[in-house]
């Protein structure tokens, strides 16, 4: 199984949102998600499912993901616990229990959120950081996840190290 997890794009200010669960992607976040989403479709990934936080700018993010993404066909699903301030770490990783040897799962996440998922996944105490916009692909084979590479929002480039 591979899993894909993603930092939402950049958003809005948190005064410009009535709370900061409301907080929706800049005109350059969404410009951003979308030369992230064109490039991980010319990867050729072929995404399983696509999980994400409830908070609006996560949900938006995903949006572009499923929309970049020429065959997938769905679902997106809203999960609890990817908010930046709900559920454990075992809550968040649950749908992974679900997954398919051969499934690319897409995660949809928040800071710190992010790192401590990646890092629990590659069972390492600390995991380097994820810029707004990153993604980070890790593959799971007999119950070990090992780091694949992690996509720069800015330049596109993976970096494998």
């Amino acid at each position: 199984m591979r899993i894909l997890l993603v930092r939402h794009g950049a958003a809005v200010e948190t005064t410009s949102a009535p709370t900061d669960h409301l907080r929706w992607l800049t005109d350059a976040g969404r410009r951003s998600m979308t030369g992230v989403g064109k490039a991980l479709a010319r990867l050729d990934l072929r995404y399983s499912c696509i999980y994400t936080s409830p908070l609006v700018r996560a949900v938006q993010t995903a949006e572009i993901l499923a929309i970049t993404q020429a065959e997938f066909t769905g679902p997106i699903e809203v999960y609890t616990p990817l908010s930046s301030d709900e559920g454990t770490t075992a809550q968040a990783l649950e749908p992974l229990e679900h997954a398919a040897d051969d499934d690319l799962i897409v995660m949809v996440t928040h800071m710190p959120k992010i790192e401590i998922l990646a890092g629990h996944l590659c069972q390492m105490q600390r995991f380097g950081s994820f810029r707004t916009g990153s993604a980070c692909l890790i593959r799971i084979e007999h119950g070990k996840g090992s780091f694949q590479w992690m996509l720069d929002p800015e330049t596109l480039e993976l970096r494998r190290a």
